[in-house]
């Protein structure tokens, strides 16, 4: 006696030809080597036109001198004038990254900082012992800050001083303000 597939064989066997073909129909693919799309990268967006400033040669790129740059940083009323007076790799790799805008915000009861997105250089940097003006990096945190307060502030290795300022009444006026930073000319 030879036995013939009952109903129970038939549904597995019709449900996974269903699945084959339904896939099938979804990919989209046709066979023809015009529609295989898998060896051309995708079309890239045109970049986007900003209206930001042409960017100012940074003194590396120049030849300029670093020591005596003036660099502004302003928002509504506000102007504070930084004077560069380190020539480090962490002054010129900041420098390199202007123009910027950044918000600034409190730290500390003593700072004023942002996070800028470019690279930071910290070769050789020897820490400070920071004064009240100083335009500073940290470097853990890769941020940029002004000091308005140094009260119990010692010698710290993580700091690099990259300039200062005697508008110190206005760095207090940065907080929760988008700042633009530019080279003076």
């Amino acid at each position: 006696m030879t036995r013939r597939p009952g109903p129970w064989m038939v549904v597995p066997v019709a449900a996974s030809l269903m699945l084959a073909l339904g896939m099938t129909a979804c990919s989209g693919a046709t066979g023809r080597p015009e529609d295989d799309t898998s060896a051309s990268p995708p079309e890239e967006a045109p970049a986007a036109e900003t209206s930001a400033p042409a960017a100012t040669p940074a003194p590396e790129e120049t030849g300029d001198e670093v020591v005596g740059t003036s660099v502004r940083f302003t928002t509504g009323d506000v102007d504070i004038e930084v004077i560069i007076d380190e020539d480090t790799p962490t002054t010129r790799s900041f420098l390199a990254m202007l123009p910027m805008t950044l918000e600034f915000s409190d730290f500390g009861g003593k700072e004023k900082v942002a996070t800028p997105t470019g690279e930071w250089d910290f070769t050789d940097a020897a820490g400070v012992n920071p004064q009240v003006g100083d335009l500073f990096s940290y470097t853990p945190w890769g941020n940029l800050g002004f000091f308005y307060n140094t009260d119990g502030n010692t010698f710290d290795a993580s700091l690099t001083r990259i300039g200062s300022t005697t508008d110190v009444d206005q760095i207090e006026l940065l907080d929760g303000q988008r700042v633009t930073i530019a080279i003076a000319r």
